[in-house]
């Protein structure tokens, strides 16, 4: 496809500032925490592992489509697994659980939509017998974005009080391994701070838990994942030593806990969950999301599902007045409308005429360019990022440039809301402008 430029125009004079509001969303947290580590449902602002939903929509974030038809699959996700290279249940799960092949696909926050990975009894982790576990493979590999790479979906779900904690999780745990070539892999380095067991269907307050699958729910409405960031890996010896290309991630295998305590966390501590289950014991997996994979526009089309006049650069299917090129820059959704507040705004700020919009860091055959005018037809390039790399400063005048991660759930990290300031010198008035082309 030939380069394609689309642009946005902002502009200020030096007397007329346009005023931007933002909101932030209430947190909703589930029952008291403990623990630093984020809560079973939505907990946005945690630092550590801030739950990512599985749906987003008219209904709200991380109320599943089972119960809101008019939520759909959070469109942050670019892939989920799509091949099973092993599954080994511990013994004793009932055979309507069995079936790996619901752990493929799209989350659809269905609490029996499931593969049970089992539960080992007293015995059986007396004698030394291997927790049960699921391999999951990946036609497009992952590689390690800004912040969280892949999100575990299970069926946990809160407690409304009984044998649990009301509010605290019934969490069926699980270890988290990935491999670049199917046979070397490497665990999440995980924490565990729940003091002691909880019991048969006992439950776990979340923000003791880190870097385990199985501590968010997803069941009875809500559907919230457990994000893992490949960046958490970069410092083990099998990535120093080559045996795993973070950058190329084809399997991730998921390894249920038992959670009578014998099984440690990273640093020796014992890990408890529900113990001893029976039905679908253990870790009962539902889905395993893709963040972190490199993107182009023909395929982002055709994973929208964009054709005939919908598709190609220009279209705009869902009439918001964002073409489909400026969609796939920002990380938006061609099939359902955008406020033009999603995409950017602009402002004076210690002098500068400063220009703030959306970037989709895996966008990696774009080039965005940050244009800056006083007379709407001689434009000159201050700024530029190629192929999902950071802006950089073109112009002599040395723009201010920042970026950090633009959604409010702190775990994600591909989208970046991008700051450039540019000096407003003597002219009466300044224009900044996004451009936006394919790579030729």
């Amino acid at each position: 496809m030939p380069a394609t430029p689309q642009t946005l125009l902002g502009h200020a004079t030096k007397t007329a500032v346009l005023v931007l509001i933002a909101s932030v969303s209430a947190l909703t947290m589930a029952g008291a925490l403990a623990g630093p580590y984020s809560a079973a449902l939505a907990d946005p602002t945690n630092i550590f592992d801030a739950p990512v939903p599985g749906f987003v929509g008219p209904a709200g974030e991380g109320n599943a489509q089972i119960l809101h038809p008019e939520n759909y699959v959070n469109p942050l996700f670019f892939g989920w697994a799509d091949g099973v290279a092993g599954y080994a249940p511990a013994p004793g799960v009932a055979i309507r659980w069995t079936n790996s092949s619901l752990a493929l696909g799209p989350v659809t926050g269905d609490n029996f939509h499931i593969v049970s990975l089992g539960d080992l009894d007293a015995a059986q982790i007396a004698s030394g017998a291997a927790p049960g576990s699921i391999t999951l493979t990946f036609s497009e590999p992952l590689r390690d974005k800004t912040g969280a790479d892949l999100v575990v979906f299970e069926n946990g779900l809160v407690s409304q009080g009984g044998a649990g904690v009301a509010g605290q999780i019934l969490a069926e745990l699980a270890y988290v391994e990935v491999s670049s070539d199917g046979v070397t892999f490497v665990r999440f380095p995980s924490r565990s701070l729940t003091p002691g067991p909880v019991g048969a269907y006992g439950t776990v307050d979340a923000s003791n838990a880190f870097r385990l699958a199985g501590k968010h729910a997803n069941a009875l409405g809500d559907s919230w994942g457990t994000p893992f960031d490949l960046a958490w890996l970069a410092d083990q010896p099998a990535v120093t030593g080559g045996a795993v290309d973070l950058e190329a991630i084809t399997h991730v295998r998921i390894v249920d806990i038992p959670g009578d305590g014998s099984f440690k966390d990273a640093t020796g501590a014992p890990v408890y969950d529900a113990w001893p289950t029976s039905g679908s014991r253990g870790h009962d997996l539902e889905a395993v999301g893709v963040i972190g994979r490199d993107m182009n526009f023909e395929a982002w089309q055709d994973q929208r599902g964009l054709a005939g006049h919908d598709r190609g650069p220009l279209a705009d299917p869902d009439a918001d007045g964002i073409s489909n090129l400026h969609e796939y820059a920002a990380g938006l959704l061609p099939t359902s409308p955008d406020p033009s507040s999603r995409l950017q705004g602009v402002s004076m700020q210690s002098g500068r005429l400063t220009l703030k919009f959306c970037r989709d860091e895996r966008a990696t055959d774009l080039i965005l360019e940050v244009e800056a005018s006083s007379n709407l037809r001689d434009w000159e390039v201050i700024a530029r990022s190629l192929g999902g790399e950071p802006f950089q400063p073109v112009s002599p005048q040395a723009p201010q440039i920042s970026e950090s991660s633009a959604h409010h759930i702190a775990s994600v990290g591909v989208l970046r809301e991008v700051s450039v300031a540019d000096v407003v010198t003597g002219a009466s008035l300044r224009f900044l402008r996004v451009s936006v082309k394919t790579i030729p």
